[in-house]
């Protein structure tokens, strides 16, 4: 899903011009279809953290796309609202959410992207947050509420092992993988090589995993499990197994499946695979 989820926001970034970006037109659709929001409720409708949310809106406000004004139902607090520019920003970029959507599911056939979203909507049908009425029938926009609520979901579950789901998915890689470089754990992540070495850095520190010259290229480190890595490992995956059991009992086991199958496709992954 993680992965779904970086493909999602590349797709986006390559269809929408700049200065624009993605979130700043899910900002405006949340404004347009849930009307006036508070940031505190834009950051929760948004699954985004409050820091994040404010330097959005800021940088909305800068340029005219959106404005504060008294909430007309609570008169004590200010609201966000869409400008007329910010509403025909929307409207014009809408080809480019299109194309982004396009390019995302290119590798699934029309029946394959229809149960795809199926899967997603059901994945999150119980989220206190309905989904954003004009967002809800886009692969990108369901990916990023799926990818949202796991890894809300996975942070609680990992909290209490002092890990965190990025810790998980390098060590989940490592144990099948070592000896592995840090740029082959970058490319099993799907992210960049220095994105990877703050938290290979965490993971060592923590004597989860052990950092040791490539003895055929001095220049290169090979990762390993320490065994200390290898019984948290243990333990989180116990934790993950419960993640996935209420996935199953949402989805029901071949809805588990078929969603880890199509998202397989979406990434360009070999299907069934099981690194969802």
């Amino acid at each position: 899903m993680r992965r779904a989820y970086v493909r999602a926001v590349e797709c986006a970034r390559q269809a929408i011009p700049e200065p624009h970006h993605v979130r700043h037109l899910a900002v405006l659709s949340m404004l347009k279809d849930g009307g006036p929001l508070s940031q505190e409720e834009l950051s929760a409708v948004a699954h985004v953290n409050r820091t994040l949310v404010v330097k959005l809106v800021d940088g909305l406000e800068e340029r005219g796309l959106v404005e504060r004004r008294r909430d007309p139902h609570d008169r004590r607090r200010y609201a966000l609202f869409p400008t007329k520019d910010g509403l025909d920003l929307l409207d014009r970029l809408q080809p480019a959410l299109d194309a982004a959507d396009s390019q995302l599911t290119q590798s699934l056939t029309r029946a394959e992207q229809r149960r795809l979203k199926q899967l997603l909507r059901s994945l999150v049908a119980e989220d206190d947050d309905p989904l954003v009425e004009s967002l809800a029938d886009r692969a990108g926009y369901l990916v990023s509420r799926a990818h949202g609520r796991m890894r809300t979901q996975a942070t609680d579950a990992l909290g209490p092992l002092d890990m965190a789901p990025r810790h998980f998915g390098a060590l989940s890689i490592l144990s099948s993988e070592q000896p592995c470089s840090q740029q082959h754990l970058a490319v099993c992540l799907g992210i960049s090589p220095p994105a990877v070495v703050p938290f290979v850095d965490e993971m060592e520190d923590a004597g989860l995993i052990k950092r040791t010259r490539n003895p055929r290229d001095r220049r290169a480190y090979d990762l390993t499990l320490t065994p200390k890595g290898g019984r948290r490992l243990s333990r989180a995956q116990n934790a993950a197994r419960g993640m996935r059991a209420g996935i199953e009992q949402r989805l029901g086991p071949d809805g588990e499946q078929e969603l880890r199958e199509l998202l397989g496709k979406l990434v360009g992954a070999v299907s069934g695979r099981r690194d969802l």
